[in-house]
């Protein structure tokens, strides 16, 4: 990538490459130097957060209406701490609310598909980038040429993947997921606080919206930032695969599925996954060949 965009990325860390590469973009795009870009940045004294939340945003229940409503009225001064204790109790299983994304987790145990059951993981492609996308929100100072430039980012990096380029595929995903990191950083160029909490609330609001839905047809296993797993009954396939229509429908997001075999979970972010066809995903604690970084 260095050798590529002509940029100094021997020792950078993950998001300091994604913001890199994003920035060499930007300047491009916009014809101007990164001394120019550097120090812009969008400050928010008040953050309401009733202009983040999409209009389209329901729920049925009682319970996570409680939460959005909680939330339309809600006035933050600082993204650190607004989520403390934010939480919902829904049909037996805990959702917590954060600022990283929505977690809720079935009791630690093993669950297993079977000739009556399937396990499914339904996650959204690159969630957050194309929240950003489809729903025209950027941080204030770089004007709607950022989601233009992330688009074209997310086009790229789905033909690299495509091509086999894995250096090009990497270095883009950083481009594509550091950046929502770093527009809550005060230090980065990308800095716009409002951007950040409209991503990751509605990010967590619609995936809630998909649980719900779910739950009715399913048992939900676990919801963790980007996608919800459910163990489902043959019998009730069809309906889910409504349900994903609707989501895809209602959000212009792109819904994909996974099958697994086997779980072992121990909680939301430490598990074992054991694809149909043999593969095994290791998260967390159960991690046997961790990317090695300094």
């Amino acid at each position: 990538m260095s050798k590529k965009d002509k940029l100094d990325l021997l020792n950078a860390n993950d998001p300091k490459i994604g913001s890199e590469i994003f920035a060499k973009i930007i300047c491009e795009k916009k014809g101007i130097t990164w001394n120019k870009l550097k120090d812009q940045r969008t400050h928010r004294p008040v953050i309401d957060l009733n202009e983040c939340i999409f209009k389209y945003i329901r729920f049925e229940s009682s319970e996570f209406q409680t939460l959005l409503h909680r939330l339309v009225a809600t006035e933050i001064t600082s993204t650190k701490g607004a989520f403390t204790d934010l939480y919902v109790n829904y049909k037996g299983l805990k959702y917590d609310f954060g600022t990283g994304g929505l977690h809720a987790c079935i009791e630690s145990g093993v669950y297993e598909a079977d000739e009556n059951y399937q396990i499914i993981d339904i996650d959204v492609a690159s969630y957050y980038p194309n929240l950003a996308i489809k729903n025209k929100i950027y941080p204030e100072h770089l004007g709607i040429i950022f989601c233009e430039i992330y688009e074209q980012i997310y086009d790229a990096r789905k033909e690299a993947k495509q091509s086999g380029d894995k250096v090009t595929d990497a270095g883009l995903k950083l481009a594509l997921n550091g950046t929502y990191g770093k527009s809550n950083d005060k230090y980065s160029y990308l800095y716009d606080p409002k951007f950040t909490m409209s991503i990751t609330i509605n990010g967590q609001l619609l995936l809630a919206m998909l649980a719900e839905k779910l739950e009715k047809i399913s048992t939900i296993l676990q919801c963790n930032t980007d996608g919800v797993t459910i163990k489902i009954h043959n019998d009730n396939v069809a309906e889910m695969k409504k349900i994903i229509k609707w989501g895809e429908d209602l959000t212009q997001l792109t819904l994909e599925d996974a099958h697994y075999s086997k779980m072992i979970i121990r909680d939301v972010n430490n598990y074992m996954a054991v694809y149909t066809d043999g593969r095994v995903k290791y998260k967390g604690a159960f991690e046997i060949d961790k990317e090695i970084k300094g």
